[in-house]
């Protein structure tokens, strides 16, 4: 039976070519191998077009582009080859994206992670709305996984390295004001007009490259690189005590790439991304991953007690101490302790007292909030 495709091809009037995601039955758009063809099949007709000026790639769900590729495709490969050839015909998909000939815009709302970011690298500019559900990043590291659909190779060379590094080996996640700012988008504008925009920036052909901060700048030469690599290299190793793999691979990948060109980067790429999926570690990590997913669709945790005005907490050792800090601080609702002995008790109002002061510390409140 043939599936409806992930991928549909709508020409404007002005010429302009819509490609919109919609992955059938799935309320996230997640990419899986089996769209290769469909993507190709996209490519091809985009190409034979010679009348079009420009494409825009956008999302038809209500609150992702695209929010990563599909995990389990990496958890049904049985060797590191396999998951390194799952990684090249990713890369492969990309630059073919990134070759056509015409202005190619990623036209971003809501989550934009992992291979989805990957993608929106690969187009020629990328545009995306201000509001709070849009989030640009490469989360691979959290999974004991990297980019490796040449999101090690494209994003130091689009918004310098050292602002890379911090992504990449941190996962975090850019809002829209952040990416504007560091020029991993070229535009925000309001979600109504996202479509409009993104028209609009393919007739310009923008390609023009906006330059980098003289920071970035100075790190990008070999002077500046060896003693950045070296200092990240020292500040990863603290963090993660030689239990993250993939942190070591992610410098290591991206140094080939600046140092030795893009073709050695993205074949160190995919071949660390598929050492790194056999790891242990890795299996491990996207264990957690799929069992944090499914708490959240446990039918349990979106159940409405109806309001709540105040907690019973019973025993005040760490767990106790923590939730009854949460609720308290967080939840602002009053919270009573029972414990058998007042040492318990003691022990969760320190923890919560302690909490509160590393925030006066770090200014976040004043020491009048905390002793309210």
């Amino acid at each position: 039976m043939e599936m409806t495709s992930a991928f549909t091809l709508n020409v404007r009037l002005d010429n302009i070519a819509v490609v919109t995601i919609d992955v059938p039955g799935e309320k996230m758009n997640t990419l899986k191998a089996e769209f290769a063809s469909q993507v190709r099949a996209i490519l091809k007709q985009i190409r034979d077009n010679k009348a079009l000026r420009g494409v825009v790639f956008i999302s038809a769900k209500p609150d992702n582009f695209i929010a990563g590729a599909d995990i389990n495709m990496i958890g049904s490969c049985r060797s590191a080859q396999e998951a390194e050839t799952l990684a090249r015909q990713g890369q492969q998909i990309m630059a073919e994206i990134h070759a056509l000939p015409i202005p190619v815009i990623a036209a971003i709302h809501g989550a934009c992670l992992g291979g989805g970011l990957e993608m929106a690298l690969a187009c020629h500019n990328r545009i995306c709305t201000d509001d709070a559900k849009t989030v640009l990043g490469l989360p691979e590291v959290q999974l004991g996984l990297l980019p490796g659909s040449g999101g090690t190779q494209r994003l130091p060379r689009l918004i310098g390295v050292s602002t890379a590094l911090d992504m990449i080996l941190t996962g975090k996640q850019l809002r829209a004001k952040q990416a504007l700012k560091v020029g991993l988008v070229d535009e925000v504008v309001p979600q109504s007009i996202l479509l409009e925009a993104a028209v609009e920036l393919a007739k310009k052909d923008s390609s023009s490259h906006r330059s980098l901060p003289v920071r970035e700048r100075v790190l990008a030469g070999p002077l500046g690189r060896a003693l950045l690599f070296r200092m990240a290299s020292k500040k990863t190793a603290q963090k993660t005590q030689g239990n993250y793999p993939a942190t070591e691979r992610i410098l290591e990948v991206i140094e080939t790439g600046l140092a030795q060109g893009s073709s050695s980067g993205y074949d160190a790429e995919a071949r660390a991304f598929g050492e790194l999926a056999m790891t242990p570690q890795s299996q491990a990590l996207r264990h957690i991953f799929f069992a944090n997913t499914d708490v959240k669709k446990d039918p349990g945790s979106d159940a409405n007690p109806g309001p709540l005005n105040s907690v019973g907490i019973l025993g005040g050792g760490l767990m106790g101490g923590g939730i009854a800090y949460v609720t308290a601080c967080k939840g602002g609702l009053p919270v009573r302790i029972k414990d058998i002995t007042a040492k318990g008790i003691n022990h969760a109002l320190k923890y919560s007292w302690d909490q509160l002061e590393t925030k006066v510390r770090r200014r976040h409140i004043k020491a009048s909030e905390r002793d309210k």
